[in-house]
């Protein structure tokens, strides 16, 4: 069964791969909207293969995943909105992956516990683990914003390792590595401090049977700063912050947190150039 679902999963993706090629959906306004479609459906693939493997079910088949979702101020930068009005800041689209994906594991009806971290240069638990995703939906949605944690920066590290102790300290019954065990990375990949040991956090949850999933999101085609507005609301330019204007998103980054092996995590855009 397992064998036969990933085939599926397979074609799935390249059926998806060849639509977004064909018709470059991320370029057309009228179908903009089913860009952001298979990244949600291509996480839950994922988790659905993994749930179909008897080695890989929980106590009680349950599903653990850990959110560590980056808050610093890059995260609410986004493209000149004169040119790009239905363009959301990287943080809302981060939330437009993000949203589907729970209301899809809610219509499942498969349990799942979810925890959620927000991080800058530091790591905070805003939710630990619990199985009501309609609440972990509204941190998402609510709760989750730059300006969230004082702290300024980015440290990716330092949000692995903030994830770490979340499972250490699962009961026993959870510790075992092929228990259905996955960690979203949310963010641009910008790091501007690296404080935390990012290689040995990742090693720690691969030890545990954690798999990352990589969402990395900002754009390389255009330049996307904070905006400033006008009492009126009107666009009036980019803020500069220490001399620097425009956010540099790292892709190749989250890549490499990703890794090359399936088995241990995937690397997924929620913007395409």
């Amino acid at each position: 069964m397992t064998n036969l679902l990933t085939v599926a999963v397979l074609f799935v993706v390249l059926l998806m791969a060849a639509y977004w090629l064909r018709y470059r959906v991320w370029q057309n306004s009228a179908l903009s909207w089913t860009a952001l479609l298979p990244l949600p459906l291509l996480l839950i693939l994922l988790l659905l293969a993994s749930r179909e493997s008897d080695s890989l079910r929980g106590p009680d088949g349950s599903v653990l995943l850990a959110v560590a979702n980056d808050v610093s101020l890059s995260m609410g930068t986004l493209p000149d909105p004169d040119l790009y009005p239905d363009t959301g800041t990287r943080l809302e689209r981060a939330q437009n992956v993000m949203l589907p994906l729970f209301a899809q594991i809610a219509a499942s009806a498969r349990p799942t516990m979810v925890s959620i971290t927000a991080f800058t240069s530091k790591s905070e638990t805003i939710l630990a683990w619990d199985d009501d995703l309609a609440l972990s939906s509204e941190i998402i949605r609510y709760v989750l914003s730059t300006g969230l944690l004082t702290e300024a920066g980015s440290d990716i590290g330092a949000a692995l390792n903030g994830v770490v102790p979340l499972f250490e300290s699962l009961p026993d019954a959870y510790k075992d590595p092929q228990q259905a065990k996955f960690v979203i990375l949310v963010s641009d990949g910008e790091q501007t401090k690296a404080r935390g040991n990012a290689a040995i956090a990742i090693e720690k949850l691969q030890q545990q049977g954690v798999r990352i999933i990589s969402l990395h999101v900002g754009r390389t085609d255009v330049s996307e700063g904070l905006p400033v507005y006008d009492e009126s609301g009107g666009f009036v330019g980019f803020e500069d912050i220490g001399g620097q204007i425009f956010s540099v998103p790292d892709a190749e980054l989250m890549k490499v947190l990703a890794g090359d092996d399936e088995q241990n995590g995937i690397y997924v855009s929620a913007d395409e150039d």
